[in-house]
């Protein structure tokens, strides 16, 4: 039931972000739903392995995506003190964005991380 859920709402922000891009006005609020769906229905799949097991994943993806972060930020710095003059973004706007790429990310990297696992399970056997 809860992952039919998490499909729909997945579903529900995909068509809200082509409306947002027509219309304009909810781009970010979009962008944050999917990305917390996305990050909801991959940590759902880990719930089911041993503790352990979901642990050690979820360490793994938290340390890839400090450093993409860290990185990403460091570029994004340079670009701004050197490129732009003045952002025409919102604050709210930009945080809005930036939590619903760090929370896909983190999904994505859940996914990528338990299939590289499950892979290395399979050569073992």
């Amino acid at each position: 039931m809860r992952k039919k859920l998490l499909i729909g709402f997945m579903i529900f922000f995909v068509g809200l972000f082509l409306f947002a891009l027509w219309d304009g006005e909810f781009v970010a609020l979009s962008l944050t739903g999917l990305g917390f769906t996305i990050y909801g229905y991959r940590h759902e799949e880990i719930e089911k392995l041993e503790e352990k097991v979901s642990k050690r994943i979820m360490r793994q993806v938290d340390a890839t995506l400090m450093n993409i972060t860290i990185y990403g930020l460091l570029v994004i710095g340079v670009v701004i003190n050197f490129f732009l003059d003045k952002p025409q973004l919102s604050l709210i706007d930009t945080i809005y964005v930036a939590l619903g790429v760090l929370f896909g990310l983190r999904g994505l990297l859940i996914r990528s991380v338990h299939c590289k696992a499950s892979d290395i399970v399979n050569e073992i056997k």
